[in-house]
């Protein structure tokens, strides 16, 4: 009886370690919470959580998970400034990834003697969430009227886009090495068993991957798309050979999400050649569609006699991927023969998916091991104990403090879309671009400017409510704003 109070902190002391480095990675946003006003597009409200009562930003910049979200919560509600701030806070804690091909702490630490889990040390972010940010930050920056650091953002942008293949290509052969490696090792042997007693269970976690992933599908032909675009309705002349346009166009064509993206990349690879790099009198659709993929946990309970019948738990907890959910769907434009519609050019389930398809392997390893040695622990503590009722709930908490700490790590970038959709189209004669969703509900009639290219941004998370919609001219020389006036089907926009 003596020693029972020494183990008892033991295996406080072990449930007390997870708890703390629960702590790990502020959030502003319970994003479940959030839920219904993604339903309904109310970017406001949503972009509201990170403001306090001064209307001044309250996310945590060193944070990376949390400022990503931050800063696309800001861009999709037009809050245009304080987007492109959070999204500098998050490039900086994301900087390696811009100008190299290694993937250094998280595949590193990805099969080591932890006894805790991912969940919860700091969030490494994704190859595919550097693309992103210069993305965004281009449309910040085009809709804050300020040309030449959109061009800044776009040039960066295909530094990365260029890298992101290569990287991905490193980072899978470093997940498999370091399986191989942490496999191999003569003191993992239990995990070599227990792996073959739940093989076939863990494929739960990936298979709701999209169908036919390609690594060429790593690179955001959104980007690419809009970084043409951008080129031929610059301001500046040395943007208009076509030659530049078309590059990143052959690029896009290789990554686009489907054939319909395939196809609008042909029709603007023609209007460049034939404009000679310079489009005129267009505008430019980019609809958001829905919410992107997610993760979430699922455990799978180990045969106690792979280890020892000295415990009372063990099990692995394992993310698996969560496709996303589209809205609308799609946007119908104009009517008559000049109607169009947008062609999903960049899939998230794709992007997210290849990255989480390449560590998967090491996610899985580095569980059973980590669930082998924290199992193996605990049976060295429940072995000193007796069968008395004090030993017996001794033992039971041990089994508790394991389970506690057995978490999957399901953090992603949460207020992503399904898709990314672009369509390019004349301006309507009479200036009355109307906006339907792809099953014909009305959604807007917007008003354009004559002689000039026109980009609408148009994003809707949910269909309870009505799209958010903003415009800008191009070339971009002033600030741009909410759509005003336009006709929808239920009330005006007003400005922001």
């Amino acid at each position: 009886m003596v020693g029972y109070p020494r183990l008892a902190r033991c295996a406080l002391a072990l449930a007390f370690t997870g708890i703390v480095a629960g702590c790990a990675g502020t959030r502003t946003v319970n994003h479940e919470s959030a839920a219904n006003m993604l339903a309904a597009s109310d970017y406001q409200s949503y972009a509201g959580q990170y403001l306090d009562a001064k209307g001044q930003p309250k996310y945590d910049p060193a944070s990376l998970l949390d400022a990503l979200e931050a800063g696309k919560a800001f861009n999709d509600a037009g809050m245009w400034a304080l987007s492109r701030d959070a999204f500098d806070a998050a490039a900086k804690l994301l900087s390696w990834k811009e100008d190299t091909v290694d993937t250094p702490a998280e595949v590193a630490n990805l099969v080591g003697t932890t006894l805790t889990s991912d969940a919860f040390g700091a969030y490494q972010g994704k190859i595919h969430q550097g693309s992103l940010i210069d993305y965004y930050q281009a449309i910040n920056h085009l809709m804050l009227g300020n040309e030449a650091d959109a061009r800044v953002d776009f040039n960066r942008l295909q530094v990365r886009q260029s890298n992101a293949l290569t990287q991905l290509a490193a980072y899978t052969k470093s997940v498999n090495s370091s399986v191989k490696d942490g496999l191999s090792d003569e003191e993992n042997t239990g995990a070599r068993k227990s792996l073959g007693e739940v093989g076939p269970k863990v494929a739960d976690g990936i298979k709701d991957l999209p169908a036919g992933m390609s690594q060429s599908k790593i690179r955001l032909a959104a980007g690419d798309v809009m970084s043409a675009l951008f080129r031929s309705t610059s301001s500046a002349k040395e943007d208009k050979r076509s030659n530049i346009s078309r590059d990143m166009l052959r690029s896009a064509g290789k990554a686009s999400a489907t054939r319909g993206g395939s196809a609008m990349i042909a029709y603007l690879d023609r209007e460049i050649r034939k404009s000679r790099g310079a489009l005129n009198n267009k505008v430019i659709v980019v609809y958001e569609d829905g919410v992107g993929p997610g993760l979430k946990e699922f455990r799978i309970d180990l045969p106690l006699f792979l280890v020892s019948d000295q415990v009372t738990y063990t099990g692995i907890a394992l993310p698996q991927f969560v496709p996303g959910q589209p809205s609308f769907g799609g946007i119908k434009i104009g009517k008559g023969k000049a109607a169009g519609e947008t062609a999903t050019l960049t899939d998230l389930n794709e992007l997210a998916g290849l990255e989480f398809d390449a560590a998967y392997k090491g996610i899985v390893a580095k569980a059973v091991i980590s669930t082998v040695l924290k199992t193996t622990a605990q049976a060295a503590i429940n072995s000193q104990l007796d069968n008395s009722m004090m030993g017996t709930l001794l033992k039971i908490g041990t089994g508790v403090a394991q389970a506690a700490i057995t978490q999957a790590d399901t953090r992603s970038w949460a207020n992503l879309p399904n898709t990314i959709q672009i369509a390019v189209v004349d301006r309507p004669k009479d200036g009355k671009l109307t906006l339907a969703a792809a099953g014909g509900q009305s959604i807007a009639t917007v008003e354009v400017e004559k002689d000039v290219n026109t980009l609408l941004l148009v994003k809707a998370s949910g269909t309870a409510g009505q799209p958010a919609i903003y415009q800008q001219v191009l070339p971009a020389e002033t600030a741009g704003a909410r759509i005003a006036p336009v006709e929808t089907a239920e009330a005006s926009l007003e400005k922001v």
